[in-house]
């Protein structure tokens, strides 16, 4: 697999470094990453990184030179973002970009509030992955990712950085509009991740019960119309194509990030995800009743749950 190959020699091809907290911190310094990649036939591929950079934060790195291209793969839950863009400040330089791997619609402008606009970049993954325990993580079936300046432009350096990824076989494409297409996957993320904690089911469960499968349909087209609203038109079949992707046989016993989080009791994206639907919606006089009426849900949850 030209992936694991890539892999394999990026920490000596490459100044590569990581950045983690916690548990994960501890077991990455001692055992690098281990990744398992499961295929849609069910075949999988270990994949062992070792040994590995880790730092736990961004200014303990030793940068090689401000005149290399220096990327950042931001991949931290919305609610670091901005702490995480005041760590890349400490060593932020003209060559520095910041890529938002992130869930969202907000965090470009929180990245850039603080690095500047013009060492940010957005990006969108679509992706089934777990985590299996610290350091160990599960990516099922196929994925993509998109990456995209914030104003549109064909870069000479999103361009490097979508060949780099392509190098790995990474699924990685170009965005012209890379606004619009991180408000098309905030329709799925909208709906499928807090439903799936408000009544703790995997995705396939979601799906097969009717009313939840329109409950959460319902959802997707008030996302729709807040993306509208605030000045992004998605496509016609945005809702169609979601549900689509979704129901097949490697997504069935998949747990959203956000189901994780709670599962392990940890803060989940809600306001991120679902909050700022709510809240445009408010900002520019859209009803969304069906998303008001899963965040209140979810809220109440959340408090008995404390």
């Amino acid at each position: 697999m030209k992936l694991a190959q890539y892999l394999q020699r990026f920490p000596h091809a490459y100044d590569l470094s990581f950045i983690a907290r916690g548990e994960t911190l501890k077991m990455l310094r001692q055992q690098g990453v281990h990744l398992q990649i499961q295929s849609a036939a069910d075949q999988v591929t270990e994949i062992q990184i070792a040994p590995i950079n880790v730092y736990e934060r961004y200014a303990e790195i030793d940068l090689l030179s401000a005149e290399q291209l220096t990327i950042v793969f931001l991949c931290t839950k919305s609610k670091d973002t901005l702490s995480a863009a005041r760590d890349i400040a400490t060593q932020v330089t003209s060559n520095t970009v910041a890529v938002s791997m992130q869930n969202g619609v907000e965090n470009e402008a929180q990245l850039a509030s603080v690095l500047g606009q013009q060492a940010v970049m957005g990006a969108y993954t679509n992706i089934a992955a777990s985590v299996i325990k610290p350091g160990c993580f599960l990516q099922k079936g196929n994925y993509s990712a998109f990456l995209g300046e914030l104003d549109g432009q064909k870069s000479t350096r999103v361009t490097t950085i979508i060949e780099q990824l392509q190098q790995a076989d990474i699924n990685a494409q170009l965005s012209t509009h890379i606004y619009e297409d991180l408000w098309s996957k905030l329709v799925w993320n909208a709906a499928f991740n807090p439903t799936s904690v408000l009544y703790e089911m995997t995705v396939g469960e979601l799906l097969a019960d009717p009313a939840i499968r329109q409950r959460i349909g319902a959802i997707m087209q008030e996302v729709v119309q807040v993306a509208a609203a605030c000045g992004y038109t998605l496509a016609a079949d945005v809702v169609n194509k979601h549900i689509t992707r979704t129901d097949k046989a490697e997504w069935v016993d998949f747990r959203t990030s956000m189901l994780q989080d709670f599962q392990r009791g940890t803060a989940i994206e809600l306001d991120a995800l679902l909050g700022v639907v709510v809240r445009q919606a408010k900002a520019h006089d859209v009803s969304v009743p069906h998303a008001e009426k899963l965040l209140a849900e979810l809220q109440r949850k959340l408090q008995r749950n404390r």
